[in-house]
């Protein structure tokens, strides 16, 4: 036999084992009493056996009653927190929020904003994935991740959504003792009668110091190219040559013994976090959006 019980049936079982009393049972469902004495009745016939001993001053489970209670309170409990879960996912207060950004990025920009997102929602998780530019918005069309992270570009597809983040200046860094490094600030063209260290095409910053060069009219010797802002900072401590790179990320070569000097004009570089145009984010990955973008 398949007993079919609903849920206010479960309920009402649940809070009359709990608080032994009509009275207190209607009040605690926000029902009133008639409602609970039928809700009863009506589980009572489904089951085929009687729930509870009731009189005018008590209301005592019966064995059948203690049993049917006891998997009652679990239901409910179960229930209730099912639905805690689904509403808390839709006010973005759980779940996990995918991000695929430039390495860079990761590196200055967003631990600040994941400290602040993880202090006030500690319970949304928060997966990471350190990509250069070409892959951001690969892994955003084909749905790894929820949001990215990465250099504006005429590359970006326009089936996304962009957002300006921050923007970055381009300076220059040398060795400590290099004769740029007592300038207060250089020329693109000062640049032409030194080694040059690059960035990889494939990278956010290596496209935009190339149109740097190019937009002034600057031939440079570049002696080796590389993709990583560590791998650069190395090669420049090294004195193989001088680079460029977004103010941003001077603090990750310092400890390089590198010095860092402004350049004029200034060029900057935009950082713009993106998604897909179709459809509304889901409610915790809007959330840290708005923590970017705040």
């Amino acid at each position: 036999m398949v007993i079919n019980l609903a849920m206010y049936h479960l309920r009402t079982i649940e809070a009359l084992h709990r608080l032994r009393s009509f009275t207190l049972a209607a009040e605690d469902m926000q029902i009133s009493q008639p409602a609970v004495s039928r809700a009863l009745a009506e589980a009572e016939r489904r089951i085929g056996g009687r729930l509870f001993d009731r009189s005018t001053r008590s209301v005592v489970p019966t064995r059948l009653g203690e049993e049917v209670s006891a998997h009652a309170s679990m239901a409910v409990a179960t229930y209730d927190e099912a639905l805690e879960r689904i509403s808390r996912h839709m006010n973005g207060d759980d779940g996990v929020v995918r991000v695929a950004c430039l390495p860079s990025v990761t590196a200055t920009l967003l631990p600040s904003v994941i400290s602040d997102f993880r202090r006030d929602l500690p319970q949304v998780g928060l997966k990471i994935h350190d990509e250069p530019q070409e892959n951001v918005a690969e892994k955003i069309l084909n749905g790894t991740v929820d949001l990215g992270i990465l250099a504006l570009d005429s590359s970006i597809p326009a089936e996304l959504e962009v957002e300006g983040v921050a923007s970055d200046r381009l300076v220059a860094i040398m060795p400590a003792g290099h004769r740029l490094a007592y300038r207060d600030e250089l020329d693109w063209s000062d640049f032409a009668r030194e080694k040059f260290i690059g960035f990889d095409a494939v990278t956010s910053i290596g496209p935009l110091v190339t149109h740097a060069f190019a937009k002034h009219d600057v031939d440079v010797d570049i002696v080796q190219t590389a993709r990583s802002i560590p791998a650069v900072g190395g090669l420049v401590s090294a004195g193989l040559g001088v680079s460029v790179v977004p103010e941003m990320v001077v603090p990750l070569v310092k400890f390089e013994g590198i010095e860092s000097v402004p350049i004029a004009p200034a060029i900057e570089r935009t950082l713009v976090v993106v998604h897909r145009k179709r459809g509304p984010l889901p409610a915790v990955v809007d959330r840290f959006r708005q923590s970017l973008l705040s």
